[in-house]
């Protein structure tokens, strides 16, 4: 086992934490507000941004209607009205808003508007009209719209789901391969005890999974009995969920890491009288539950058996993670190696010693009489 200091490793490992979290995060789509709404925007999305934004205006999504929209001189409209995509000339009356999104409003002469005139992406102009209310020309939203309840296409399905399994992936890859090189001797201890007892090691993950929550609420009630504890209770919850995070997953990098090496012993690449490539191994072994995740998610579209799929994904990853990180919790992080019995002591049987009984006088030893068989008897 490695030498190297605990708290070498422990810090190691945070690093390899810390650059996944950056990657994931990174990876996240930035969202960004613009003045132009293109054709696959939804109306309902952007209307309902338009009434939550403090400087927009309540209206109806069925007032809006795509295209260039006008209210003809003599003509009323009782509500309002709202243009998608195009201007919104209004020659005639109308008793409520008048909006135009990504277009100009424009009230001509003997138009009437009695509510307000509101122009995304555009301007509000009179051109000898009146507008009775407000006129305010906004350049983007301050809000964004809400999660649309609308369901997804299978294509989208399909993509957010292979999408997720090559990230965490990725990820995964990422952190197993600082492990190999920062923290191989907490890597190795820890798949020895899961190939030693696989059974302790998932009731160990499986008692641990459920005391991590008890566990942190013990740890702030013990924190708040001091003034400097509560004011060490957010540092404390977040080592804890680093703690916690880092055990998880140094748990299931040896866990594939173990999967890998029985995938290239049983098809024979490596002997058993030889110690394992280690990188290979937990690439191969990550490789395999990535293999899980995809099938899955490129089978999404396809109903009842893509959930079944993924539910079996699911349950073997849960079972890796939970025995991994029972082998962790019962190593100590990989630090002590598993104990092993030792064998029996057999008694070593006592022969007497019978080296005195010689022939041979020796000095101040009287010299043991040798056995002398009986004379034989002779027959005439």
């Amino acid at each position: 086992m490695s030498s190297r200091p605990l708290h070498s490793r422990a810090a190691s490992l945070t690093l390899a934490l810390t650059v996944a979290v950056f990657t994931t995060g990174a990876a996240q789509p930035t969202h960004r507000q613009t003045t132009t709404f293109s054709a696959s925007d939804s109306i309902a999305a952007v209307v309902d941004s338009l009434g939550r934004d403090a400087n927009g205006v309540v209206i109806a999504r069925s007032s809006v209607q795509p295209g260039a929209q006008t209210v003809a001189a003599g003509n009323t409209v009782n509500g309002s009205i709202g243009a998608w995509h195009g201007p919104l000339d209004i020659r005639g009356t109308v008793t409520g808003n008048a909006v135009a999104i990504d277009g100009d409003v424009v009230v001509h002469s003997g138009g009437t508007v009695r509510g307000d005139a509101v122009s995304l992406g555009g301007h509000v102009q009179l051109d000898g009209g009146t507008v009775q209310g407000e006129m305010r020309s906004l350049s983007a939203l301050t809000v964004g719209p809400l999660v649309s309840n609308a369901p997804r296409t299978p294509a989208q399905v399909t993509k957010r789901s292979v999408s997720l399994a090559v990230g965490w992936y990725l990820v995964l890859a990422v952190i197993g391969l600082f492990a190999a090189l920062f923290a191989r001797g907490n890597l190795e201890t820890i798949a020895e005890r899961i190939r030693d007892d696989f059974s302790r090691s998932f009731l160990y993950g499986v008692v641990g999974q459920i005391a991590l929550l008890p566990a942190l609420v013990v740890c702030i009630v013990a924190l708040c009995i001091t003034i400097i504890g509560i004011l060490l209770i957010p540092f404390a919850i977040v080592g804890f969920v680093l703690g916690g995070v880092g055990a998880l997953a140094l748990g299931f990098i040896a866990m594939s890491y173990v999967t890998g090496e029985a995938a290239m012993r049983w098809r024979g690449a490596v002997s058993p009288y030889t110690p394992p490539p280690v990188v290979q191994c937990l690439l191969i072994g990550l490789s395999l539950y990535f293999v899980l995740w995809m099938v899955g998610g490129l089978l999404s579209w396809a109903g009842w058996l893509g959930a079944l799929l993924r539910l079996v994904a699911a349950m073997v990853t849960w079972v890796a993670v939970t025995v991994g990180f029972g082998a962790t919790l019962a190593s100590r992080g990989g630090t002590r190696a598993p104990g092993r019995t030792p064998p029996p002591q057999v008694p070593t049987p006592t022969i007497p010693d019978a080296g005195w009984q010689t022939p041979t006088p020796v000095s101040g030893v009287a010299a043991a009489r040798r056995p002398t068989p009986p004379p034989r008897s002779v027959q005439h």
